[in-house]
Formats: C-alpha cells, structure tokens, sequence
C-alpha cells in the first residue's frame, strides 16, 4: 500500500513547470500533504504561485497511477523526504530529492557508507583495486554506494558482493530500466542483497544530463568518495566536487603517469584529496569502523600461504595485475618458455595468477596481497 504521503509526493512531481528542487526547498518548510491540499483550491493555489514564483499546473492523475502501479507490480516502493525511513545523511544535503524511488532494502543505508566511482573506460588495474578496495570495506561493515556503470562501478558492486556485503547503487534513470543492459542481472543482485534507488520516476531513460545530478546523490548518501581511474572530463570528478561541497571526504587513487586515466585521481591529490594506497587509508579517517567481518571462502581457493619454488618467485615478481603476454614473462625471468608454461598452469591451479586470453596472464585479483607477500 502506497502512504498518504507518497501519494501527495507523486501528484507534487506530477506537476510540469515546477523543478524538484523548488518543489524540495518548499516542502523543508510545508509538509507534501498540506500542499497537495492547497493545490485543491484557488486559494491554496495562488498562495504556491507565490511562493514558488510562477505558474503552477494541474498534477497529472493518470502519471501518478501509473507510478503506484509500476511500483506495485515490481515489489518497489517510494520514500519521501517526510519519511523517517529517508537516509539521514541524504536530508542533510543542499537540495535533497523530494521523493526516491525504492528496490531492496533501504535500511542499510543506515550503515556508515563510502561511495566508489571512476570511469566506465576502465584498466583491468583500476577494476581489480575498485573490486578489492569494495571488498575490504564491505568486511569492515561498510556499505559501498556506486553508480551500477560499466568499468569502476560494477567491479565495486561485485567487490562487496564478494564478501556477502550491502551495497547501493543509484541510477540516472527510472529503477525499472536495465542500463546499462548488461548490469541487468547485477542490479537484481545488489535489489536482493541491498538496494538500487533514483530520483527519478518508473519509465525514465537514461539521459545524458540525468547523470551529474544523480551524483550528488552518490555523495550524499555516504562518507566520503574513492576515484579510481577518471580523466578529466570524467563524472566522478563531478562527484568528488559534489562530496568536497557536502562536507565529505574525497580519496584518489594514484596510476601510472602516462595514463589517461590517473589524471583525474592526479588533479584530485594536488587539491588535496587524500591518496589511496590500500583500504588502510580510507579507514584511517573513519577509525569509528575496523572490525574485520570475515567471510569464508569469499577471495577463492587457497590460503596465499603456500610456499612458491625460485621459478615460481620470478614469474610471479614479473606479472601484475594489467596482463602480460607469456613471451614478455620469458624474457623478464630468463626461463625457458616451456618452464614458465610449467610455472604458470601450475599457479593457476592454485589460484594466484589467471589466464586473461591471448597467450597472457595476471596476478589473480583475489590473491594480490597473498601474491606480493611470498614473493
């Protein structure tokens, strides 16, 4: 069942002319229902052109049916900036959306929460740290928001997914769109395991101005925000600025210096955003959380304890997490091909490094820490 309240809330969106962050900035001062009233009454009316400073339209019925429908029919639901349920962190932002648009489990954002995003462009090296940085916070029982995008947002769903952990994705379209399409099935995982919201209403595509504006909201529902890998042209540098103007924290991953993709993370580390190493650094700022919540058998097969031959030691001191090909490994270890060939399958059947295509290989990237430190 939708509430009074949501009801009074859609009818309010309903209304062309009138943009939610007007309709936000009045409703902090007159609750959605008495406006909802006074939308009912000449009266009530020309009060609201008043205040809002123009015309204000009839709202859209059969808009408003079709929402509570969409809604009904997909087990979703709506929070208006009125409900207790509302994450408290989002209300405290300059114009927080008046109504949100609910799948899964809106409770975890409760939890203390740190937002990871970067480009959609990403380097097997940006999406292994994206993945592990994800991973280790969820086992410190943090909630990683992202933004479900190709690149750095998915391998940070998956990473605290990896470990069972809550995660949120907010999307720059209606819940109900699958994009891109195929973080389809990913979406339904994060809805059972966490949540996926929007500001914006069932049916609504992703257009290309939706996105900065879903930024803020990716900010504003957690901690601080972690770029990994973003040119300078890239979103997560609107969202690093919309973090720095909502008073959080902003981490930068440092790269490669010829990488287009460092440049961002770069230019966020000269203007002070704190530089990210390990998941370490970021705890360091919320030394409220560091219990470790394991969960076994999350990082694969294998302890990362066993001992490694000298052969074993070479190849893996010569791969890392952007794949090699075997005939750069050969000629890095000065071994025979067919000895690394040896080496190599059998570190793959251990589980320390991963056979990428191509005839090149790469550090497993749920064994790096376990690699590095045998080696």
């Amino acid at each position: 069942m939708i509430s009074r309240t949501s009801r009074s809330w859609l009818e309010i969106a309903s209304i062309e002319g009138v943009s939610p962050d007007r309709w936000a900035r009045l409703c902090r001062s007159i609750p959605a229902g008495e406006i909802s009233r006074m939308l009912g009454s000449c009266r009530g009316r020309t009060k609201l052109e008043r205040l809002l400073g123009g015309r204000v339209g009839e709202p859209d019925r059969r808009f408003v049916e079709k929402q509570i429908e969409s809604a009904q029919r997909s087990g979703s639901r709506f929070v208006s900036l009125s409900d207790p349920a509302y994450p408290v962190l989002l209300r405290e932002i300059a114009v927080p959306p008046p109504l949100l648009f609910i799948r899964g489990d809106l409770s975890i954002t409760k939890k203390p929460a740190v937002c990871i995003v970067g480009s959609r462009r990403a380097s097997r090296r940006g999406r292994v740290t994206a993945h592990r940085l994800a991973f280790e916070l969820s086992r410190r029982d943090f909630v990683v928001i992202s933004g479900l995008a190709r690149g750095i947002d998915t391998a940070a769903h998956e990473g605290a997914l990896a470990d069972c952990g809550g995660t949120c994705a907010v999307l720059g379209c209606g819940i109900d769109v699958a994009y891109p399409p195929e973080n389809a099935s990913l979406a339904l995982e994060i809805s059972r395991a966490g949540c996926i919201l929007s500001e914006f209403p069932f049916g609504t595509p992703p257009l290309r101005h939706h996105f900065p504006r879903r930024n803020r909201l990716l900010s504003g529902l957690s901690l601080g925000v972690v770029v990994v890998e973003a040119g300078l042209g890239s979103g997560a540098l609107g969202t690093a600025r919309w973090a720095a103007e909502q008073n959080r924290e902003v981490f930068a991953v440092p790269g490669p210096v010829e990488f287009a993709g460092s440049r961002g993370p770069h230019r966020l580390i000269r203007e002070g955003a704190r530089l990210v190493e390990g998941v370490e650094d970021i705890l360091a700022e919320f030394p409220f959380r560091g219990r470790v919540v394991e969960a076994p058998g999350a990082l694969g097969p294998g302890t990362g304890n066993e001992p490694f031959s000298d052969d074993e030691r070479k190849v893996l001191s010569a791969l890392e997490l952007n794949p090699k090909h075997i005939d750069e490994v050969v000629q890095i270890c000065h071994i025979p091909a067919t000895s690394v060939l040896t080496v190599l399958l059998e570190l793959e059947i251990r589980g320390v490094v991963e056979q990428c295509g191509g005839g090149t290989y790469a550090v497993n990237s749920g064994r790096i820490g376990a690699a590095d430190g045998d080696t």
